[in-house]
């Protein structure tokens, strides 16, 4: 930041409008000086262990680098962030939420593993501490009044990606293969929902164990008599290169060809690494990509490469997002003492976010109203990146 002009950078990089207010107001601006309130403590729940580590490492980032910006404040109170890991698993996830609770944490922003969420939802609504969820929610979670989701519901990238084929092929017959979870359930029934008659029988392969040849080779004979014109998949990265060859090995080029499309998680982050030059050409729908061309991501995202020298993910920019929310939320709520329950009230008031990833809304479900957009793994120069191709919908 040496030689910039930190309020010209911070109303730059992100900004929420508040309904009803004359003219809104900036996430960085406030009327009082930051020692007329009181500090808060702000709970961060994000994995430092289990296959999620990665991505608990990018949520953290994303949030302080947001407080950073901001002299460590939120709506001009001194924050104290308290971290807790939140493993791998739904019980060591709800065990980490059981102590931020007790420490008495006015909000809590984090969550890695979607399968916690409905492990905690109950608990959460007991403790009325609102908990802003920064990676998938699983559609079909009850609602709750203290929930908020700043990145997205876990159905919404397969139904980005059927309204986009819709559009483009007219209801052509399209394959689905995922791993049986129920993430993919969910991403197979957003999809087709929204795609119509056009898609095939949805085939599934073994969870947590890579899949033998034999089953790729299964899999691909079953895609290969559906007769496609595109895939929709939901593997995991290290399972992309065996699944291409057995395809390859099927259908010859003709199969191997055919457009390839995912959920962008597939290629976020470290999984992008992972997916190697097989990679390649894959596309996938995600709420963020490193090169949109917005003043907000032209400004974070060189803040964070220059800061942490890696690229930003959707993870970082979710986080990045609930920390701007929630200090909106305590702008509105002034001086004098607060609560975690009048705090969640005032982010029902908390209008349109000036986010990275583009203008996004809260909804009456508490969920993001966003664009979502299709980007291709291709090199960017020596590396693979996450090329942004076209806007697919707005969803939320």
């Amino acid at each position: 930041m040496d030689g910039l002009d930190r309020r010209r950078l911070l109303r730059l990089l992100t900004g929420v409008g508040v309904a009803g207010a004359t003219g809104g107001l900036a996430a960085c601006g406030s009327s009082s000086t930051p020692t007329s309130r009181s500090g808060v403590s702000i709970g961060l729940l994000v994995p430092a262990t289990g296959a999620n580590k990665a991505i608990g490492a990018d949520l953290e980032l994303g949030f302080r680098l947001y407080l950073d910006l901001h002299g460590g404040m939120l709506g001009s109170r001194p924050v104290q962030v308290i971290v807790e890991d939140e493993g791998e698993t739904p019980k060591s996830g709800g065990d980490a939420l059981g102590r931020l609770l007790d420490q008495h944490v006015l909000a809590v922003a984090g969550v890695a593993n979607p399968d916690l969420l409905p492990a905690v939802r109950d608990k959460v609504e007991e403790s009325k501490v609102p908990l802003l969820a920064t990676h998938a929610t699983p559609a079909g979670m009850p609602s709750s009044n203290f929930i908020w989701r700043t990145a997205f519901l876990s159905d919404e990238p397969a139904r980005a990606i059927a309204l986009y084929l819709r559009r483009r092929m007219g209801g052509s017959r399209v394959s689905l293969i995922g791993v049986s979870s129920s993430s993919t359930a969910e991403l197979f029934n957003g999809f087709q929902q929204v795609y119509g008659t056009g898609f095939q029988e949805p085939i599934t392969v073994r969870a947590g164990i890579k899949p033998t040849a034999a089953e790729f080779a299964a899999a691909a004979g079953q895609i290969k008599n559906q007769n496609p014109r595109a895939i929709f998949c939901n593997l995991p990265s290290t399972h992309l290169d065996a699944f291409k060859d057995a395809l390859r090995n099927a259908g010859g080029s003709a199969l191997a060809g055919l457009p390839l499309y995912a959920p962008g998680v597939v290629a976020e982050g470290v999984a992008l690494d992972a997916l190697g030059d097989g990679g390649r050409g894959l596309y996938t729908a995600m709420q963020y990509s490193a090169d949109l061309n917005n003043v907000a991501n032209h400004s974070f995202s060189s803040l964070f490469q220059a800061k942490y020298q890696r690229t930003p993910t959707a993870f970082a920019v979710a986080a990045y997002d609930a920390a701007a929310v929630l200090d909106q939320a305590l702008t509105l709520a002034g001086d004098g003492t607060i609560t975690s329950q009048r705090i969640n009230s005032l982010l029902s008031s908390v209008g349109q976010v000036i986010s990275p990833r583009g203008n996004w809304q809260f909804n009456q479900n508490r969920s993001p109203q966003q664009k979502w957009y299709l980007r291709k793994v291709e090199k960017d120069g020596p590396i693979l990146s996450n090329v942004l191709i076209s806007d697919l919908a707005t969803l939320g």
